[in-house]
């Protein structure tokens, strides 16, 4: 970000104070007030975001221009930048990788031996005792 909390509160009491200004001769003192507040907040958070912008661009323009030999010697920029590489896969690394990968192969192949899905059937009562099928349809009714 570029600035300081100075600059925001100058920008958003100036929006206040001419808000302030405009709306007095045409609202209530307590109207007035309140949009001036409302002024103020919302020019504070705009000049955040105005910043932040500058900041970046600002910032991208440093960082092409500035090439520093020693990082190290810029106090201001230490902790600031993750350098993330991957070690070189050396030939024991690889030669121990494929090994596992073949014998897991090896063993996942045994241990699964193909075997048909089978479903249990479903059956059903073709023979009812007519007289159950009456109890039921009555305790049925009932409730």
């Amino acid at each position: 970000m570029i600035g300081t909390m100075r600059i925001n509160v100058i920008v958003a009491s100036l929006a206040g104070l001419f808000t302030f200004a405009l709306s007095i001769g045409n609202n209530l003192l307590l109207s007035t007030l309140l949009k001036s507040v409302y002024a103020f907040l919302i020019l504070f958070v705009l000049t955040f975001g105005f910043r932040w912008v500058l900041g970046l661009v600002a910032g991208a323009g440093e960082a092409s221009a500035k090439t520093s030999a020693d990082p190290m010697q810029e106090n201001g920029q230490l902790g600031q930048n993750l350098d993330m590489v991957t070690p070189n896969e050396d030939g024991e690394t690889l030669e121990l990788m494929k090994s596992n990968l073949s014998n897991q192969n090896a063993d996942s192949l045994s241990d699964m031996q193909f075997s048909p899905l089978n479903p249990p059937k479903l059956v059903t009562k073709k023979e009812l005792d007519p007289e159950q099928l009456a109890g039921a349809l009555r305790r049925m009714s009932e409730d």
